[in-house]
């Protein structure tokens, strides 16, 4: 198993959800664990049920509020789960929740960065967190651009050169469609892969072949998904899967009915104003 921590306080419920479709495409059973301190996945994905916490998205399953491997471990327990059950997990924190709780070491660490000053602030603590509790100076970085640009060294000198970042793939350039993308995945519980920029698309397979250590010529030939991929792309619960699918099945039924009833009525009411034209007709040929 794979475990994976994305640190940064940039919104990263999308990127994290995008790599771990991508993951998924290899055959992996993905899990993605919001450990935000604002519960991101909570309000932008989920709805919530009951007492539930695990959730089936798409490829990728979702599990909201966990802050350590111990709650992690109970909350998959309760939902009839285990760690053992994924190939992957990728836990995404926000602040130093993973840095300081009872985590064990991750083996792929990733820093999701952007240009905002909002974030550049926040991830500071975070950064020196980091160096204090790992003692490691090395960081991978994935960073998005902004329509303002700023110096590359700017971070490295807030930190002190604290951390030496090695960037896995070329910045990705602002683009408003990820925000686009962004909205359309939170309303209509699709992941709109094929729609992502091909830099998008490069970053994540730079990041999983370099995971797994494959070749890109390996993960294509992996990265092939069945026709019927895209239909599973609403945001269901997995204790209410079978019965909405029954009601889907059922209210499909109902408006077959309804349009062949239509249909009949239709036709009928076609026959009536034939009868009744032919009936003019005659009377005007009589009369004539």
């Amino acid at each position: 198993m794979k475990l994976v921590q994305l640190l940064g306080s940039k919104n990263k419920s999308d990127f994290a959800i995008y790599l771990g479709h991508t993951i998924a495409a290899l055959g992996k059973r993905v899990l993605v664990v919001d450990s935000t301190n604002n519960n991101e996945y909570l309000h932008s994905y989920i709805q919530l049920e009951g007492n539930e916490q695990l959730y089936e998205f798409q490829d990728v399953d979702l599990l909201i509020d966990t802050k350590s491997l111990q709650d992690l471990m109970t909350k998959l327990s309760n939902a009839n789960e285990s760690l053992e059950n994924y190939d992957c997990i990728i836990v995404d924190a926000n602040d130093n929740s993973t840095i300081v709780n009872d985590w064990p070491k991750f083996h792929y660490v990733v820093y999701v960065s952007d240009n905002t000053r909002f974030t550049i602030n926040q991830d500071i603590d975070i950064l020196h967190d980091y160096v204090d509790s790992t003692g490691s100076t090395v960081l991978k970085r994935v960073h998005f651009e902004s329509a303002h640009k700023i110096p590359n060294d700017y971070l490295d000198l807030l930190i002190n050169n604290r951390l030496e970042f090695k960037l896995i793939d070329d910045p990705v350039e602002y683009d408003d469609l990820e925000h686009k993308l962004r909205n359309f995945m939170q309303h209509e519980g699709i992941i709109p892969y094929n729609k992502l920029p091909k830099d998008y698309k490069k970053l994540l397979k730079s990041i999983v072949t370099e995971m797994y250590e494959i070749g890109h010529k390996d993960f294509d030939a992996s990265n092939s998904r069945g026709p019927l991929s895209f239909f599973f792309g609403r945001f269901k619960t997995k204790e209410n899967l079978y019965n909405e699918t029954n009601f889907i099945n059922h209210d499909e039924q109902t408006q077959t009915v309804l349009v062949l009833k239509d249909t009949k009525q239709s036709s009928e009411s076609n026959k009536s104003d034939e009868k009744t034209n032919r009936n003019k007709n005659s009377k005007e040929v009589v009369g004539g």
